[in-house]
């Protein structure tokens, strides 16, 4: 095929608030409410933190007009009721409420075919009651941590039937109570959702995922064939001091990177060899380092002990079952990837983020995919996530052929 087939490892999907009462039931709808009022105090408390005008300002001019202006005025956010901050989160103008194409099937059409991409991986946005992903401050029960989940989850699989097979969501969970999350993946799979599951990257007071517990998580996404994912987005809270989000951002990629060890020294990879880990929106030259000292601590003679049981070496287990989805890989971390293995890379749009590529995604491609070989860019750019994922190569391929950039849009930025 002439057109270069594009699937995106990393989007984002979430409903504006309101859209999640058809999924919960009613008698959570007053303390959704609750929630969503807090998570926007909390989010406006960080304004030039997490967001500041500056990153509005050029969002909106790389996006163009279909993003609207939204003005920060700290001064103000004290004054603003309760109906103001729940506008706020559905108001597109708004860099804390989700862009139109987070969840209108439409326009996230649109933007994927001006971006060229056919197919996509989709992670959350949006959850309700935080699903464990965000929101430090405002203590939630399980069991609204959990219907938060299922709605989301259930709005998710309707989207994604929105555009079947074009779509490969990402099922949310938590680990309170492992059965009840093994039989949350089985019925999500089931609703459509394919794309894999979402681990917590902190397990919180559970034991984290070295422990015999999260044994049946590993069996259930072998036996279904859903990958496991890490994506960053987490780490601990640090506070409101003036480093504070210097801290987050320091170490938000270190706290993803945690999965891949306790999965090779508790000897997941070595009892369930069909079960897959992703590692999303972390950088990929990381991996580089992370394998070099695991593979000297393997040749230690203490870890003769440690790694009773194992077949493989870590760099091994990393072979057979891992991949890196590497959103919007730069230049310099792309020049590692013969290191790492052509074959362990997937690229990601990070859509619709503000440090993604969208909607300028030939110019991205262009600075890290233009002197590439052809071969190598197909395979990065596309190629791997069939391997991974359960995608349709003979749909893809036909709206590659209609909406796919060419080798030389690719070289050219166009």
């Amino acid at each position: 095929m002439s057109k270069i087939l594009i699937v995106s490892s990393d989007g984002h999907a979430g409903a504006l608030p309101a859209m999640y009462e058809e999924y919960m039931p009613s008698r959570h709808h007053e303390a959704a409410r609750a929630w969503w009022l807090s998570f926007a105090r909390e989010m406006l408390s960080r304004a030039g933190t997490f967001f500041d005008q500056e990153a509005v300002d050029a969002y909106k001019e790389g996006a163009g007009d279909e993003v609207g202006l939204f003005t920060l005025n700290p001064a103000d956010l004290p004054k603003l009721g309760d109906e103001t901050l729940l506008q706020m989160l559905s108001d597109e103008k708004s860099p804390f409420a989700p862009r139109r194409g987070e969840f209108d099937p439409d326009a996230r059409t649109r933007d994927l075919d001006g971006d060229g991409v056919a197919g996509e991986i989709v992670f959350p946005q949006m959850v309700p009651f935080g699903g464990g992903l965000i929101q430090y401050r405002d203590p939630v029960s399980p069991e609204l941590n959990l219907e938060g989940i299922r709605a989301y989850n259930r709005w998710l699989a309707d989207f994604c039937k929105a555009n079947p097979g074009r779509h490969a969501g990402v099922v949310v969970i938590n680990v309170d109570d492992i059965d009840v999350t093994v039989r949350e993946i089985r019925e999500a799979k089931e609703m459509g959702l394919w794309g894999g599951v979402l681990l917590p990257t902190s397990t919180g007071e559970h034991p984290f995922y070295h422990h015999p517990r999260y044994e049946p998580l590993w069996a259930v996404c072998e036996e279904l064939d859903m990958p496991l994912h890490s994506h960053s987005g987490w780490s601990p809270d640090y506070g409101d001091a003036p480093a504070s989000t210097a801290m987050y951002i320091t170490e938000v990629d270190q706290w993803a990177h945690r999965l891949f060890a306790p999965l090779v020294w508790s000897g997941a990879f070595e009892r369930h060899p069909g079960l897959k880990l992703v590692l999303t929106e972390t950088g990929c030259s990381w991996i580089l380092e992370a394998l070099r000292s695991l593979e000297a601590k393997t040749d230690l003679p203490i870890f003769k002990y440690f790694s009773k049981g194992l077949s493989l070496r870590p760099k091994e287990y990393f072979a057979r079952q891992c991949w890196i989805g590497a959103s919007f890989m730069p230049p310099a971390e792309g020049e590692d990837r013969h290191r790492i293995g052509i074959d362990k890379l997937l690229w990601g749009t990070d859509y619709p983020h503000l440090e993604g590529t969208w909607p300028n995604t030939m110019k991205s491609l262009h600075a890290t995919f233009g002197d590439y070989p052809e071969d190598e860019m197909r395979t990065i750019l596309g190629g791997n996530a069939f391997d991974v994922y359960g995608f349709n190569r003979e749909q893809l391929t036909g709206i590659a052929a209609r909406i796919g950039p060419t080798l030389d849009d690719i070289r050219a930025g166009a």
